[in-house]
């Protein structure tokens, strides 16, 4: 391959890259099923450092790298999401809830300190607060970016604590977690819950379901962009600083509107109750008023 010229390097280059993600593999190399799409560009930029030690550098363009569009997960809805919490455990409820409000990618749960959240959240309870806003920064591209937990992520994180508290040695929040095992465990609560999966279940797709809440709560592209840790082109502080004002202002709607998984209306009343109370109404109408007198008298004289 070094022995090529440099138009020849790049054409074989992404040649190979074209023939793997179209799902040319030779079997030596086949381990489960297709390449993706990441892999084979993380193996052409490994190419490429290879190609520049030996003082032959191939020059690949990011332009020239394709990246396929995921169109084969399912994208969750809300009420999806609302049927995997009631199906879940303390710790489930945790990381899920979690998950909804951050927007970040799984990887990041793994960083949250225990110490710095059990802060927060006590903070947050002291002064009466609903929601907590905290600035982090992606460890992948060094974003900054705001983390919001929102009253539902507050109250399970709460829970797990308790459990997870004081008595345990261990500085990270969420502890013998890996992202297949969060996968797994999304999957799990998919099927007790009862969901109809149109595809794989993959976590990144809570990412794309918090930016479509935002999106559609009139979140603009740069606050959507701070809150999830994606790059932003302005790095002037005092913009971030004007944006998360911003969003502090506006994401309790969007999170009433747009973001609560918890099932429950903006009445209070949960989506179970919801449904019975839909079922009920027929017969309720059937009622005469002298029915609805006769209840009332035996409300009263029952027996308590």
């Amino acid at each position: 391959f070094l022995a090529l010229e440099p138009p020849e390097m790049r054409h074989t280059a992404f040649r190979f890259q074209n023939e793997l993600m179209q799902g040319w593999v030779p079997k030596d190399h086949k381990r489960k099923g297709k390449f993706t799409s990441g892999s084979v560009i993380n193996f052409l930029i490994a190419l490429g450092s290879f190609c520049n030690f030996n003082d032959k550098p191939l020059r690949l363009h990011k332009k020239g790298l394709r990246r396929t569009v995921d169109v084969t997960s399912h994208s969750f809805t809300t009420q999806d999401l609302s049927r995997m919490l009631n199906a879940a455990n303390v710790q489930q409820k945790a990381i899920l809830s979690t998950l909804c409000s951050l927007g970040w990618e799984v990887s990041a749960l793994f960083t949250l300190d225990k110490d710095t959240i059990a802060r927060l959240i006590s903070k947050a309870q002291q002064d009466h607060q609903g929601f907590i806003y905290f600035t982090s920064q992606r460890p992948k591209t060094g974003a900054l970016r705001l983390g919001v937990l929102n009253p539902l992520a507050i109250e399970w994180l709460g829970e797990w604590l308790k459990i997870h508290g004081v008595e345990s040695h261990e500085s990270r929040l969420f502890t013998y977690m890996t992202k297949e095992g969060i996968n797994r465990m999304l999957k799990h609560l998919a099927r007790d819950s009862n969901v109809l999966a149109t595809g794989r279940i993959h976590t990144h797709r809570i990412r794309a379901w918090v930016m479509s809440g935002l999106s559609r709560a009139g979140f603009n592209e740069f606050q959507i962009k701070f809150i999830v840790g994606k790059a932003i082109p302005i790095s002037d502080l005092t913009y971030l600083e004007t944006l998360r004002q911003e969003i502090e202002d506006r994401y309790p709607k969007a999170f009433e509107h747009y973001l609560d998984i918890s099932g429950k209306s903006p009445l209070g009343i949960s989506q179970n109750d919801l449904d019975a109370l839909k079922q009920m109404l027929p017969i309720l109408q059937q009622f005469t008023p002298e029915d609805l007198e006769t209840l009332s008298e035996f409300k009263k004289n029952r027996k308590p």
